[in-house]
């Protein structure tokens, strides 16, 4: 067998199948709430290059709860739309079927996604460990941190993500799945990141963001940068706390970089 293929291909092409997802669902939590539709979107990518080819799987679900008309008022899926289809456990497997050929897994906040396919699908997608996790709003605001927003929507008529794809309603699973493709190829395409395969994709996604405002907390809503001139002390509290780093690392990150400067900055 001859050898010159180990010898001269480059570990930039090795190919990789990414599993995009989309859920719409019954609400906004994802430790309680429930899918009403789900898509998935197969495709493999030599290095940074998608092929041709690609598997489509969607179906709406049947949640067990009703869903609220506010999550209607979004994705404008009703009960009655719902009341024949099939319910999360009766899509297992088919499910199972098209993410078992995955090695990577990617969706527009996909923590979020995660936690209603973990609890709905339960078992299904424990394979995808954090290094097997792509999550391009994480993406989007590394390659483009000045935006105003970085929602999927705002994404796409920035970017016209929907040019090439066939006309679809967003908020629905399978059109918002096909905009989540379309954003991580325009970014591959346009050498954003610097990397080479999914796998320093995944790295680079991983590295810090620079955190703007509290979400949490009595600062909640307010800059980082005020409150790091104005309540130094509680800058210094949490950055004891142990659990910052673990539940907030990129805000953890940010407020050592803002206390180091500070300390050269009155040294």
């Amino acid at each position: 067998m001859s050898s010159s293929y180990d010898l001269f291909s480059s570990f930039e092409d090795e190919p990789g199948t990414v599993l995009f997802v989309d859920t719409e669902t019954t609400g906004s939590d994802p430790g309680e709430d429930h899918p009403v539709e789900v898509a998935f979107i197969l495709t493999e990518y030599r290095g940074i290059t998608p092929c041709s080819e690609t598997t489509e799987f969607s179906s709406l679900v049947r949640p067990p709860v009703p869903v609220p008309p506010e999550a209607s008022a979004i994705h404008h899926i009703t009960d009655k739309m719902l009341r024949d289809a099939p319910a999360a456990d009766d899509l297992a497997q088919q499910v199972m079927n098209i993410s078992e050929k995955a090695d990577f897994i990617c969706a527009h906040n996909l923590p979020f996604d995660m936690g209603i396919l973990n609890r709905s699908f339960a078992g299904v997608f424990t394979g995808f460990s954090q290094e097997r996790r792509i999550d391009t709003l994480r993406l989007a605001r590394h390659c483009w941190p000045e935006l105003p927003s970085h929602s999927l929507q705002a994404l796409r008529y920035r970017f016209s993500l929907d040019e090439t794809l066939p006309r679809g309603d967003s908020h629905r699973a399978l059109f918002d799945t096909l905009l989540v493709k379309s954003l991580l190829d325009t970014i591959l395409q346009q050498n954003l990141t610097g990397a080479n395969n999914l796998e320093e994709l995944v790295s680079y996604i991983g590295t810090p963001l620079e955190v703007k405002i509290f979400n949490f907390g009595k600062h909640k809503g307010c800059l980082v940068e005020d409150i790091a001139a104005t309540d130094p002390d509680y800058i210094r509290w949490l950055l004891r706390q142990e659990w910052l780093p673990i539940e907030y690392p990129d805000l953890s990150h940010t407020l050592l970089r803002k206390s180091r400067k500070n300390g050269k900055n009155g040294a």
